[in-house]
């Protein structure tokens, strides 16, 4: 007596009429159009919507006194900051990059959630106080540390950095000057960590 065995893609090629079933498509997480986002009642009308599915673009003509809050937001997509932005209890199922002169942005007050990769780059930073003058701040006090998934990039800034809260980072950490501000006493990295200049 012969036995016959079937493997879970045959069987189903059976039972559909030999067309084996396809897997659903899935969603993708970062998708291709992109909102500008100039303002704080922009930002607000947004996410009043609920999760939003698009990536956002910060702009450079948002300056330090039109600081966006990108608080209480899920972002189903990249978040680019070339102006002022200030995020609190964000999830950002991306990648966050802040770059161009005059580029600054801070995690602060609840903790936020980046999937992807935290990128700051050729950022000349903005006055924030004291000796500051920062490119990205770490001012996470409330519900536990911020958390970024992928891995910390801060590259050819001449703004500082400043992660005196709690900050964990699963992936690797990448540091290089010249920037003049430098405090990662909060920062803790699972990854390989890379620092110069």
């Amino acid at each position: 007596m012969k036995r016959i065995i079937l493997t879970v893609a045959a069987l189903a090629a059976i039972i559909t009429g030999g067309v084996a079933a396809a897997a659903p498509a899935m969603a993708s997480p970062n998708p291709n159009s992109t909102i500008e986002v100039t303002s704080q009642a922009q930002f607000d009308a947004l996410k009043a919507q609920g999760p939003i599915n698009k990536n956002i673009d910060v702009p450079a003509s948002v300056s330090q006194s039109d600081n966006i809050w990108l608080a209480w937001a899920t972002i189903n997509g990249n978040v680019t900051v070339e102006g002022y932005a200030t995020m609190s209890a964000d999830t950002v199922n991306g990648n966050v990059t802040v770059q161009g002169p005059g580029s600054y942005m801070k995690l602060d007050n609840y903790a936020s959630h980046i999937t992807g990769n935290l990128t700051v780059q050729n950022s000349s930073g903005v006055y924030v106080g004291g000796p500051y003058n920062g490119s990205f701040g770490n001012f996470t006090q409330y519900n536990g540390p911020s958390q970024i998934d992928g891995g910390l990039i801060f590259t050819n800034n001449t703004g500082g950095l400043f992660c005196g809260y709690p900050l964990h980072v699963n992936g690797k950490f990448v540091y290089t000057g010249p920037s003049p501000a430098f405090d990662r006493t909060g920062l803790s990295v699972d990854g390989q960590q890379f620092v110069s200049g």
